[in-house]
């Protein structure tokens, strides 16, 4: 009796389900990979106010209850804080990564960075704090005439309340497009100055490169360097980003300006 031999092939789907396996594989190993790069960074910038443990691909910063994971309904979905391209958002144990940056960089490319992040987030805090407050001046100013303008009515006779009241309402205006502009205008040179002090950690080079890696990638920020932005839904957009092509041109000059001297 002869025996015919019968060769069966893996169904198409076995080998679709591996590949996913390792695909997920490489991501879980990649993250753990980004994880370690931030610890590295963080402990050689000396912060401690980030321990992160894990990475979080998402597009918005969820605004959450103190010590807790719970959100808040009444601030979900209306004011907002974007995970903006090109940057890194940290929380005490996660590192927030844009999700259209996702298995765009190897873990390595993401080190100047996170390193630029963590400047900006981290070290240039107080900084930020104080230009804040000056921005805030203008809206101030115009908050002081407002007080100003109902002690007067009480107090004095013949005072002329609608004239003043026009001129507070008008001034507001203003106030708010100075706020808004100096709040722009400071944050966006902070950040520029965040990328500087990083290629002093990790490098002009490897900084350079990530960006012009992006920009071929046609990974750009869509809020950054905008002069109008309607009703902004976002804190980020408020305050203003250097455009990719803008942080590239500040590390160039920088080079340029280290062979002169």
């Amino acid at each position: 009796m002869r025996v015919r031999k019968t060769y069966f092939e893996a169904a198409p789907t076995c080998h679709i389900l591996d590949k996913c396996l390792d695909s997920a594989t490489s991501a879980a190993a990649d993250e753990q990979a980004i994880v370690r790069i931030a610890r590295e960074v963080i402990e050689q910038l000396g912060i401690s106010s980030f321990r992160p443990v894990s990475v979080s691909w998402t597009n918005d910063v969820p605004w959450t209850l103190v010590d807790s994971e719970k959100t808040i309904p009444d601030l979900t979905g209306i004011v907002k804080r974007d995970v903006p391209i090109g940057w890194c958002v940290f929380t005490w144990d996660s590192v927030l990564l844009p999700t259209v940056m996702r298995g765009k960089l190897d873990p390595e490319e993401w080190r100047p960075l996170l390193a630029s992040s963590l400047i900006y987030e981290e070290k240039l805090r107080i900084k930020r704090d104080l230009r804040a407050v000056l921005a805030l001046t203008p809206v101030a100013i115009d908050a002081l005439g407002w007080l100003w303008l109902f002690v007067a009515v009480s107090t004095l006779a013949s005072f002329n309340f609608g004239l003043w009241l026009i001129i507070d309402f008008l001034g507001l205006f203003p106030a708010l497009l100075l706020m808004g502009s100096l709040a722009k205008s400071f944050s966006k040179r902070l950040r520029l100055r965040a990328d500087t002090l990083a290629t002093e950690l990790v490098g002009r080079e490897a900084l350079g490169s990530v960006l012009e890696k992006m920009k071929a990638l046609g990974l750009v920020d869509e809020y950054a360097g905008l002069r109008w932005h309607g009703y902004p839904s976002s804190s980020e957009v408020m305050s203003g980003r250097p455009t990719l092509a803008e942080r590239i041109m500040n590390l160039n000059r920088k080079s340029r300006l280290i062979v002169e001297h």
